[in-house]
């Protein structure tokens, strides 16, 4: 039998600040190290952004250094550069999902559903 989710809800967890326009999604443990980055996410700011390309929106998955996917992906941001609400969803007490919501109006506030 399966079980069935208990108390789903949304709720704010925070904002994130962007000043280059853009999400990284991933894990930190993988990029913030005392050893160089990853071969694929370039060797610095200026070869990551080059690696991005000129697609807009910007939507770039990164392989880990063994050449599989997953490492992490970069987006472009709505508007660029701002402040953005970061929701999660619960689920059994447990993240099931994370939101940033680049469009979001100022004048909403906490959503539970």
């Amino acid at each position: 039998m399966l079980k069935r989710a208990t108390s789903e809800r949304r709720k704010l967890v925070g904002h994130m600040g962007v000043d280059a326009g853009l999400c990284w999604i991933g894990d930190p443990c993988y990029i913030l190290h005392n050893d160089r980055l990853p071969d694929s996410l370039g060797k610095d700011w200026t070869e990551f952004c080059n690696l991005l390309g000129d697609d807009y929106p910007t939507m770039k998955s990164f392989d880990y250094q063994m050449g599989h996917e997953g490492l992490g992906v970069c987006v472009s941001t709505g508007y660029g550069d701002g402040t953005y609400p970061v929701y999660v969803d619960i689920e059994n007490g447990r993240v099931k999902s994370v939101t940033v919501d680049f469009f979001e109006d100022e004048d909403n506030e906490e959503e539970d559903y």
